[in-house]
């Protein structure tokens, strides 16, 4: 089971952490990684990082950043017709904030507000 508020602990937080309980933690702060990134990509952003502690691999998944999609990593979004190269309509991208990055916090954001959007429109 999952520690109340661990997405908001600090390194030493998770430095007492129990292994079990800490390799839960990594799982779960994983897979918000894995709903934006490859799993390749993922361990190359890892390997990158060197972790060796429990403690070191969750901070490893939470600082990891990657390229946004929606924007393309232009941190605007662009949608509807082009005219004469120009978008129509384009606006800061709402999943990065206009950064072109996503940071830990906003891929859990994401992927919170599609879950969210996918029960709406399933009315769920």
């Amino acid at each position: 089971m999952l520690p109340s508020g661990y997405l908001e602990m600090s390194r030493a937080e998770y430095a007492s952490l129990d292994v079990s309980t800490a390799r839960e933690v990594f799982k779960a702060c994983r897979e918000v990684l894995y709903y934006f990134m490859t799993h390749e990509e993922v361990a190359v952003s890892m390997a990158l990082l060197a972790p060796v502690t429990p403690a070191d691999w969750i901070m490893a998944i939470v600082s990891t950043k990657c390229k946004c999609e929606r924007c393309g990593g232009t941190g605007t979004y662009c949608w509807g017709g082009t005219v004469n190269g120009v978008p129509v309509h384009s606006a800061d991208c709402a999943r990065c904030a206009g950064k072109g990055v996503l940071t830990f916090d906003d891929m859990r954001r994401g992927r919170a507000y599609d879950n969210y959007a996918i029960a709406r429109a399933f009315n769920v």
